[in-house]
């Protein structure tokens, strides 16, 4: 088969414009990556509310400050988190309580969906938590529980768009 030189100049052009259009344009910023890691990775979420992470956030770090999260105890000595795929895309999410989080104080959440090891999208839970699992009911998807406030046990599960939010008796469970 014989070949024109100018056949072999534009594929060369062509394979430089594919590369470039994959980089990011002068003056933006490539996200940050989310590298986050359970402390103990024997801490198990869906029956301890002492787990802790450690990590960067990337891109999420502004949301997790608005509620009290020390990113620099985040990354160095690790900060309350549930860890869990809560959309059910494979990938893992991650749950932050606030600042002040015990299971005597209700505080915020912000939960941290990744995605190829970067932030897709950060939202809060509805309502403040004080005592916060991971929660896997038969058949169904991960969420997240809530079994300190008062005389009631609060579930969340995300539907894609939003949180579902129901309650009942903690005497039930």
């Amino acid at each position: 088969m014989i070949q024109r030189p100018w056949t072999c100049i534009w594929a060369s052009v062509l394979s430089v414009a594919v590369g470039c259009a994959e980089a990011p344009l002068r003056g933006e910023e490539t996200p940050s990556r989310v590298a986050i890691a359970l402390a103990d990775e024997g801490c198990d979420t869906e029956t301890s509310t002492r787990c802790l992470c450690v990590g960067t956030v990337g891109d999420a770090a502004p949301r997790l400050e608005e509620v009290g999260v020390d990113l620099d105890a985040l990354r160095k000595d690790g900060w309350p988190c549930v860890r869990g795929d809560f959309d059910q895309d494979g990938a893992p999410d991650y749950a932050f309580p606030g600042e002040g989080y015990s299971c005597n104080q209700s505080v915020p959440v912000r939960v941290l969906f990744t995605r190829g090891g970067h932030v897709r999208e950060v939202l809060a839970l509805p309502r403040e938590v004080s005592c916060l699992q991971r929660y896997v009911p038969m058949g169904s998807s991960q969420g997240l529980v809530d079994r300190g406030e008062g005389n009631a046990t609060w579930f969340y599960q995300f539907d894609g768009k939003g949180w579902l939010v129901t309650s009942q008796r903690s005497e039930e469970n």
